[in-house]
């Protein structure tokens, strides 16, 4: 036990400028004359103001550069790397490089209980440490390969940025078309997850995170893990190792004691959000040219998802816009998956992306339901996507309850020949979901994205909630992400990731 309640001081390795990073970051090119092609890297420059390996927001070393921001201004590039073991504030005077996984608290480790300690002891020799790592408004992070920012389980990320200085987590280089250049946000919790056995109650689970990131799970579902707001991760997705990628946003037995709202994934190589168990609830969510799905659940996901803007298909191939399981193939697996998701605008743009044998289609599932999911969602509306909902895939019992309620869609618009709104993997399976169109809707978006060809309206309704909090959800009486009667697009509630990166809306 008392090697858990000491917690490691923080380490960090102090970075040398090499001269390659000034000549070649990301590769090099040929020019066709055997000679490789100058890389920019005209963001970068050596900072005369700060030393190399000096301390920088008290956690961090200075990398002896400085790297130049969207606005044109130039920050010294603080690095952080290894465990942070105390409360730290990242300001806006630096900019940050994550040096590979940077975990925040050491709740991410196996927390086998030592010494005699109960698991009640364990988890409050973590929780007890009181680790925050409090990230200012404006704050931009630009990093590369597998660096990634990872909330350990017990500690909190107080990541607030407002709607006009909003917090910026992409790669190192300038712009923000990349993809899969670094890893991204992980946020773990002791919430309920079904990977810790049938009906477990154990306060403390031991589940392994998605590419290596850590350990989650528990049993306390109004966990908090912080809170984010006004947050943009983009070009990230950085694949780990062969078919392991790190997610826009990952967030692995998160409670609904943490609050996540008006965030942005754009770019993002594998899932835009993926939400492993837990309860955690998201208002406010912009998805955009993610290229595996934009929202996924697995693990026994109970959580809430008001007003979200879903966008596929831009520049990257993208996959279903909801891919949801329970548990590997189980449908019996508790708790079962069974979120609500009320609100959302899915839009498919391209329904190819190239030309000739390089093209990719861009038009796919909308809906991918399968493992055993329940789900119940409200005043969806959706375009250009080939089926609109396709349940099937797993291998014993019967699906858990999917009810759609205002689902105004229109599926099949790249087929030219249907409208397909319903495949079964088996017939059986046709008991388990409701609420299912069985006509054609055309669907038009406005300037702010607000329905305007096609049923907006609906009756009034308040959707129920998934977990045990409550006033999470607001009244709305129309399909979609964003009220009809808002037809500007500096008035809609997106607005604010549109200033910051306006490509990504154009």
């Amino acid at each position: 036990m008392k090697n858990i309640m000491e917690l490691k001081k923080l380490t960090l390795a102090m970075a040398i400028t090499s001269a390659s990073l000034l000549t070649a970051c990301g590769g090099s090119s040929s020019d066709g004359g055997g000679d490789p092609a100058p890389v920019d890297t005209s963001y970068l420059r050596d900072s005369t103001t700060v030393v190399v390996g000096e301390t920088c927001a008290t956690v961090g070393k200075q990398s002896g550069q400085e790297i130049q921001l969207a606005d044109g201004s130039w920050k010294p590039w603080c690095e952080l790397e290894g465990t942070i073991s105390e409360s730290a504030q990242l300001t806006a005077d630096n900019a940050y490089r994550l040096v590979g996984y940077v975990t925040v608290g050491s709740g991410g480790v196996d927390l086998e209980a030592e010494g005699g300690a109960t698991d009640a002891e364990t988890k409050a020799a973590v929780q007890d440490a009181g680790i925050t790592l409090t990230v200012d408004a404006g704050v931009n992070f630009r990093s590369s390969g597998r660096g990634s920012l990872i909330i350990a389980r017990g500690s909190e990320i107080a990541a607030n940025g407002t709607a006009v200085a909003p917090i910026i987590m992409s790669s190192k280089d300038e712009g923000y078309d990349g993809q899969g250049e670094w890893g991204g946000l992980v946020m773990q919790g002791f919430a309920k997850n079904n990977k810790c056995g049938e009906g477990s109650n154990d306060i403390l689970c031991n589940t392994a995170d998605e590419a290596g990131t850590g350990f989650h799970g528990g049993n306390d579902d109004a966990d908090s893990s912080g809170s984010v707001s006004y947050l943009i991760v983009a070009e990230g997705g950085y694949e780990v190792q062969t078919d392991s990628e790190v997610n826009g946003i990952t967030l692995h037995s998160v409670g609904y004691g943490t609050t996540i709202e008006n965030v942005m994934v754009l770019n993002n190589a594998d899932d835009g959000i993926e939400f492993f168990g837990g309860a955690v609830n998201v208002k406010n969510l912009i998805l955009i040219d993610n290229s595996d799905e934009s929202l996924d659940w697995d693990d026994g996901y109970r959580g809430n998802v008001q007003f979200s803007l879903i966008r596929q298909g831009l520049n990257y191939v993208g996959d279903h816009g909801i891919e949801a399981d329970n548990k590997g193939r189980s449908t019996i697996a508790t708790p079962t998956s069974n979120p609500t998701i009320a609100n959302v605008t899915f839009q498919q743009v391209n329904a190819t992306i190239g030309e000739g044998e390089t093209a990719k289609s861009g038009a796919d599932d909308l809906f991918r339901f399968k493992e055993g999911t329940g789900a119940t969602l409200v005043n969806v509306a959706a375009d250009g996507y080939t089926e609109c909902v396709r349940v099937g895939g797993a291998d014993t019992g019967q699906t858990q309850p999917i009810t759609l309620t205002n689902l105004i869609a229109e599926c099949g618009s790249y087929s030219d020949t249907e409208n397909t709104y319903l495949v079964l993997k088996d017939d059986a399976l046709a008991t388990g979901i409701t609420g299912v169109p069985t006509t054609s809707t055309e669907i038009t978006l406005g300037n702010a994205f607000e329905v305007t060809g096609g049923v907006a309206a609906v009756t009034a309704i308040t959707p129920v909630s998934a977990n045990a909090s409550a006033n999470f959800f607001t009244e709305t009486n129309y399909a979609g992400a964003v009220d009809p009667a808002v037809t500007a697009a500096e008035n809609a509630w997106w607005n604010w990731a549109s200033v910051a990166i306006p490509a990504a809306f154009e």
